[in-house]
């Protein structure tokens, strides 16, 4: 059955990548909208590369004003990285919940930053172009910041490593160190972030936040 659903959510993300951009509105209501039991697939060490436990690496990457973000400036904060596309509805569906979280938490210490991986600039600024972005998205131009967070054998069905991690979350203890790594599941899909905010709320709660 779960492999079933992997099939599944390899077919599904391969047909968002080879179809051009289409008008999404993340801000109404989405058939994605879902609030799933358990959490999206979960990254593990027998994927290879990153897992939880592991520190993510560092990056430096631009905004959409122009300005230097670098993870290792962030340390001291939890931090959640969306790894977000223009051409994928899973992402689109979650695009408002990441600034619902971001407003939410901002008084908690918390940072939210999306990640795009889309291969041209059109995409990118499709994507910030759908409602007012007032968290970073970094344009991760060739995909080098994802393929270096894409465990190997996550996804497996994706020959094109960089669509492995499109609408993947993770969550970065204070430490940097990761605490939670999804995968797209497209069955399971959790819009909402509500398995993030658990996370989120776990990390806060053993810091006394």
């Amino acid at each position: 059955m779960r492999s079933a659903a992997l099939v599944l959510a390899a077919s599904m993300l391969a047909g968002c990548a080879s179809t051009p951009a289409s008008p999404v509105s993340p801000a109404s209501a989405s058939p994605f909208d879902q609030t799933p039991a358990a959490p999206s697939i979960e990254v593990t060490e027998a994927m290879g590369g990153l897992h939880r436990g592991d520190v993510a690496p560092d990056f430096d990457l631009l905004d959409q004003n122009g300005k230097h973000v670098k993870l290792s400036d962030t340390k001291g904060d939890v931090v959640v990285l969306a790894f977000v596309a223009s051409f994928c509805p899973f992402s689109g569906a979650e695009q408002r919940h990441l600034l619902e979280l971001a407003s939410d938490y901002k008084a908690r210490n918390v940072r939210v930053i999306a990640i795009g991986i889309d291969a041209d600039e059109a995409g990118y600024r499709d994507y910030l172009a759908r409602m007012p972005m007032v968290i970073p998205v970094l344009r991760d131009e060739g995909s080098a910041t994802a393929l270096r967070y894409t465990p190997p054998l996550a996804q497996p069905d994706f020959k094109d490593r960089t669509m492995a991690l499109v609408t993947s979350n993770l969550v970065l203890d204070t430490d940097g160190k990761i605490r939670f790594f999804t995968v797209l599941d497209t069955v399971h899909f959790d819009a909402k972030l509500v398995h993030v905010r658990r996370a989120v709320d776990q990390l806060l709660g053993e810091k006394g936040s």
